[in-house]
Parts: C-alpha cells; sequence; structure tokens
C-alpha cells in the first residue's frame, strides 16, 4: 500500500515562492511543507529563494524555470506556497490562483514564536529562564499548517473545481497550539512554567534522563515497579498528600531512577503499564525497535557516498478496500462540505482532529454514551469544562452505547452514511467492540477509519500507555528542550504538544484520503512519527556518523523592567556579544527597539492572558467564541473566499441523537 500512502497528492504540483521581505521562520517553515508534500506525491519546484538539493528539507524538488504566472497557467492542479511577511501587498496575485500563504513579522524566528505564543513561558523552571526549543518545532508546526491548509485546497478544487487563497500566521499557528493558556488567562489562572515542581517532571537516570507521566490511576502500579515500602504510607495515596509531601516521595522516585538505564526503565514502564518514557535522543530514536518495525526512516545516498537517513511522514496505510467511488459532491463552499464524520475521539488528539473536520465543512456526529462521556467534559473537576467546549465546537451530539447491542446496531447505521471514522482509543478497542475496520469496510467500503494513536497501529510496544507529554520524551523533543545545565523538560498537561500537532497533520492527510477516487481505507497515524518527523537533519546528521546537529535558536534573557526577552541566535552583531548584561541594562521596550534597528529578531515572551489578548485580531481568528459566548479554538488558517467560522456549540451528551438515530 505505499503507493497508496505516497501518493495522496499524486497529480498535484506545488511551486514554493517567496517575497522579498519574508522572514527566515516563513522561508523555513514553506520549505518543509514543500517537502512533505513531495512526500506525499506531488511535484515541488522551488523558486531562487529556496534550496533544492541533497537534503532533507531540499530532496526531490526542482528548480522553477519559468515565471510564476506562466507556471500557473500550466495545467495539472497547480498551488502556490508562499512565504511572506505582514507587510506583503499581494493584490498581484491572478484571481484564479490557488495559494497558500504564510506571513510573519520580517524578522521572525523561533524565538519570536516561542515567546509571541506564550509557549516559551511553559518551558523551563520559573526560577530560570524560559526555554526556547533547539530544531524546527516552530516553524515545522507553522508547516503543518500550511500542509492542511493546502490538503484543503486542493480537497476544495477536486470537489468543487473553485480556487482559494489561504492564509496562515505563524505565530497565530503556535497561539493556537497554546489554546490551553489562552483558556487558563482569559479565566484569571495564567499557568507558568513550573520546572522540577511540575505534576510530571523529568529526572536523571543512569544513562540520560526519563519524564515521570502517570494519572492517579497508574499510582498504585508505579509504587508497585519501584518497591520501596516508603511509597505505602497512606500519606501518598492522593494526589493532595502527594502534593503536600511531594519531597519525600519525589526523592525515592529519583533515587529509583538514578541506578538504571533509559531501556531498564522504559521496560519496567511497559510492564507496570505506565505511560512514562525516557527523554530518546536522535540516536535512540534511530536504534529503536518500534520505528524500525514502522519503517519510519528512509535511507538516501548523498554526495561522496554518504549515506543517510531521514524521517518518513507520519501516516500508513494499515488497509484498503478496492472500491472505486467518485467524491461525493459539494453541497457548499468550504472542502468537505457534505461529508459525515462520525467522531469517536476523546480528549484532544481524537476529538481535535474531527473539530478541524468540522471547521472544514464536514458534518461531525460526535459519538459517546452517558456510561462513557469524552473525559474531557469533567477535566480538572469542572462540571462542563472549558478545555471540552475548545475542542468540541462545530459538533452534533449522539449518544450510543457501543457495548450494547442496540447501540452497536445503530452506530453501524450511522456508518453506512458516513465517510470516516474519526478515533484514537487504545489499540484492540475498536476490535473487543466488533467494530473494526474489516466490520466498518463491510458494511461501507468507502469509508475512511481514521486511528490516530501514540505510536501506531503494530510493532513492539505499540500499545503501551502514553500522553502527548510520554511523547514529547520518546519522540526527541524533550532532548531539544534543555536549560544551561542540560536538565531537558517537557510541556505537561498544559500543552501535550505532540497532541496539538497531530491535529494538523492527521487532518490534512483525512482531507486528501476522503477525495481519493478510491478512499476505502484504514490511516494509522503516529503523535510520535508527527513529532520526530521535526528532527530531520538532526537524525540525517546522526545517522551519517557525524555528531547530532543542535541548532541554536536564541535565548531568553530578563530585561531591566523584569521582562523576559527572547532574542534569536541569528544576526547579533558583536557589538552586543554580552547580551545578558546588555538586556539587564534596558527595559523590554527599550532592548526590543534597539534591537529591532540592529536587524535582530526578538520578542517579549508573553502570559497566556497576554498571548490571548494580543492575538485577538489576527486574520485567521485563532481564538473564537462560540454561539454561547465560550471561548474555544478558532481555526489554524483561514480561506479568503468562504471563510470557516464557529457556529455551533459543544453539544451535551447524547443531544442531537434523536435527529440522526430516531
Amino acid at each position: 500500500m505505499a503507493d497508496l500512502e505516497d501518493g495522496l497528492m499524486r497529480g498535484v504540483a506545488v511551486a514554493q515562492v517567496a517575497t522579498g521581505t519574508a522572514s527566515p521562520a516563513a522561508l523555513r517553515g514553506i520549505d518543509l511543507a514543500g517537502q512533505m508534500c513531495s512526500g506525499l506525491g506531488a511535484a515541488v519546484y522551488a523558486d531562487g529563494h529556496f534550496e533544492p538539493g541533497d537534503t532533507f528539507a531540499g530532496r526531490g524538488k526542482q528548480r522553477l524555470a519559468e515565471p510564476v504566472g506562466d507556471w500557473l497557467s500550466g495545467g495539472e492542479q497547480r498551488v502556490l506556497l508562499m512565504a511572506a511577511s505582514h507587510d506583503d501587498d499581494l493584490a498581484m496575485l491572478p484571481s484564479a490562483t490557488t495559494a497558500v500563504v504564510l506571513r510573519s513579522r520580517a524578522d521572525a524566528n523561533e524565538a519570536t514564536l516561542f515567546a509571541e505564543s506564550g509557549l516559551a513561558d511553559l518551558l523551563g523552571d520559573p526560577n530560570g529562564a524560559p526555554i526556547i526549543p533547539k530544531g524546527d518545532y516552530g516553524v515545522g508546526t507553522a508547516a503543518y499548517a500550511v500542509l492542511c491548509a493546502l490538503a484543503g485546497l486542493v480537497a476544495k478544487q477536486r470537489r468543487t473545481g473553485s480556487s482559494d487563497v489561504v492564509n496562515v500566521d505563524a505565530a497565530g499557528v503556535l497561539r493556537w497550539v497554546n489554546w490551553k493558556a489562552a483558556a487558563a488567562g482569559v479565566m484569571g489562572r495564567d499557568i507558568h512554567r513550573q520546572g522540577d515542581q511540575a505534576e510530571w517532571p523529568v529526572v536523571p537516570c543512569a544513562d540520560g534522563h526519563v519524564a515521570l507521566v502517570y494519572q492517579e490511576r497508574d499510582w498504585p502500579r508505579l509504587k508497585e515497579m519501584v518497591g520501596d515500602p516508603c511509597l505505602a504510607q497512606e500519606k501518598f495515596n492522593s494526589f493532595a498528600g502527594r502534593a503536600k509531601h511531594r519531597s519525600e516521595y519525589m526523592g525515592v522516585l529519583r533515587g529509583w531512577a538514578a541506578t538504571r538505564s533509559k531501556a531498564e526503565i522504559n521496560q519496567a514502564f511497559i510492564e507496570h503499564d505506565i505511560p512514562a518514557a525516557p527523554v530518546m535522543t536522535a540516536k535512540d530514536l534511530l536504534d529503536d525497535a518500534l520505528l524500525q518495525h514502522r519503517s519510519a526512516f528512509v535511507a538516501h545516498e548523498c554526495s561522496e557516498g554518504v549515506r543517510v537517513r531521514s524521517p518518513r511522514l507520519a501516516h500508513r496505510i494499515a488497509a484498503s478496500v478496492a472500491q472505486r467511488s467518485a467524491s461525493k459532491p459539494a453541497d457548499g463552499p468550504l472542502p468537505l462540505s457534505g461529508m459525515r464524520a462520525l467522531d469517536l475521539g476523546i480528549i484532544t488528539a481524537g476529538a481535535g482532529v474531527s473539530g478541524l473536520l468540522a471547521d472544514l465543512g464536514a458534518q461531525v456526529l460526535k459519538v459517546e454514551s452517558h456510561t462513557y462521556p469524552d473525559p474531557f467534559r469533567r477535566w480538572a473537576g469542572e462540571a462542563v469544562s472549558p478545555l471540552f467546549k475548545c475542542n468540541n465546537r462545530n459538533k452534533y451530539g449522539v449518544a450510543l452505547d457501543l457495548k450494547t447491542s442496540d447501540g452497536k446496531s445503530r452506530f453501524l447505521e450511522l456508518v453506512k452514511t458516513a465517510d470516516v471514522v474519526v478515533e484514537n482509543f487504545r489499540r484492540g478497542v475498536l476490535e473487543r467492540l466488533g467494530i473494526g475496520y474489516d466490520v466498518l469496510s463491510a458494511i461501507n467500503p468507502s469509508i475512511l477509519l481514521a486511528s490516530i494513536s501514540g505510536q501506531g497501529l503494530t510493532g513492539p510496544g505499540c500499545g503501551a500507555s502514553s500522553f502527548g507529554s510520554t511523547l514529547e520524551a520518546s519522540s526527541g523533543f524533550s532532548a531539544n528542550v534543555t536549560d544551561e545545565t542540560g536538565l531537558p523538560y517537557i510541556t505537561g498537561r498544559n500543552v501535550n504538544y505532540p497532541d496539538q500537532t497531530v491535529v494538523l497533520y492527521a487532518a490534512a492527510v483525512i482531507a486528501l484520503a476522503l477525495t481519493q477516487p478510491n478512499r476505502g481505507m484504514h490511516l494509522d497515524v503516529s503523535q510520535r512519527d508527527v513529532a520526530l518527523y521535526l528532527l530531520g537533519e538532526q537524525i540525517e546528521s546522526v545517522s551519517s556518523g557525524e555528531t547530532a546537529l543542535t541548532q541554536d535558536n536564541g535565548l531568553c534573557h530578563r530585561t531591566a523592567d523584569d521582562q523576559w526577552l527572547a532574542v534569536g541566535a541569528s544576526g547579533l552583531p558583536s557589538s552586543i556579544a554580552y547580551l545578558k548584561s546588555w538586556v539587564a541594562q534596558r527595559s523590554a521596550a527599550d532592548a526590543l527597539a534597539e534591537l529591532a534597528a540592529l536587524g535582530v529578531g526578538s520578542a517579549r515572551v508573553l502570559t497566556g492572558s497576554e498571548m490571548y489578548a494580543a492575538d485577538r485580531n489576527a486574520a485567521q481568528s485563532v481564538f473564537a467564541r462560540s454561539p454561547d459566548g465560550a471561548l474555544v479554538k478558532g481555526t489554524p488558517f483561514q480561506f479568503a473566499k468562504s471563510p470557516m467560522s464557529i457556529h455551533l456549540d459543544s453539544p451535551a451528551v447524547g443531544e442531537h441523537t434523536e435527529r440522526f438515530c430516531s
């Protein structure tokens, strides 16, 4: 099924172009998005702002050898990917142009993206500086948004024959990822970095670090795993008790980890079904048995006989049915108008994907039961959690108990009318319920089952418990989020970064798969693979026998008025080589003005409430209000001709059951 996996954009031609004022961040984001398009089978061309060649981002691309206007009129399905600044006037684009425009400040870089989005305020120790991750996480996340926008355009062209231009704001995408901080900030509960006081800390082990990720229900198994009688004390048997006596129980856990290797600890986590993980480096990832099983890396022969491996895109097609059928005609202007999605997703990874499908025009039925509703409904003790509303606006609510014959029968009747089923249950749950892909496809051969999982559907350890923060550790993300001592960090409950990025990627491949003429398939999307794809250069460097590239993206420094300033690493003149003391002598406003005059990209590190206030007028409305006035996630990009909107409140459990299942 490799041809189908690598061919979801076959027949599409993409040209990467840029304006003269496009920032390094926008250029890099477009370059990475173009590389993903190439991996999906598109023919990709690049103008003089980019370098096609034997590198991770440049491989498989051709030089654009003609004026853009001539290229656009050359036939096929042709789409522009454009890097631009906020100040660029793109009115010169032909009226029928289909394009995705990634905009940013003219001096934007990884440091400014993480600062302006509030993400830097969540990384590091509260007594130290916020952390700017190494690598391409900011621009890579923007690239995933560009890919999703492009998939929407391709679907729209295939289904309606119409063109459009989609605007993506690079900093806005990162704010969209940080929606939990915005929601907390608006409620007056700004969240900040917690360091070693985080609920899920990172601690040293014999050969590296491990992220201790676990829920309340996992505590008995964790006690059994560690085997120290001290942990059996009554005072540790509740969340409140552990919080009160944190230093005592954490001392035991630190001591247990310090004498064991990452491999030993990981095996113990798997055996006791605890969703924690070692902090993996690029070298660890290349040697990982599960990733080898998934063929997660592709080998390339480079110049002078150097052989490298680079990450594959994060989806696989687990099964497909030879069912040739035309795509449903659209009944509206949005890419997925007229399509129906059954949403079995919970929390973020699944529910967020179906939420974005709803934004793209699909009719989404959220299927829950009164005995097992989406756990996000009562997250953190809230009667109706604001976090649930963020992920589930624009949906209808259907209550079906899939453990009963009646509930299962009614669900399968819905499958007959559906185009896609989205789920992110633990592996094996669908099969135990009797609604695995074989059952669904027998009823509706054109159905697309999209399984969003932590580590994929098959392979050693694929079914191990994992949360987004687990995957930050196991995907290489945490190894690139380190303080000056080398201690790694995870974002914890506050972000769960892979939960957010998989929404963009999975929605993109689902939109592309839904418009294939042979679209009956089981799509397997791994959150871990989505995260590690952004380590392309590091993976290639280590696989060639060299030291891992650790791209320096800049640091945060405290100003004279007690603000934190993120300053990009590139463009710093020798006159401010002593940057830390230089910033410390100036107010944030003065330092920003002087750095801007020098052409150095910098930004103040914002809190969640400040980030929300700064973004309310952004073009793509990354935050919005649902009809009942609740603050919810908006959209990570926006169509110019047929804008997406938030038109439905999040549903009550079973609010629309009779409408769809009477």
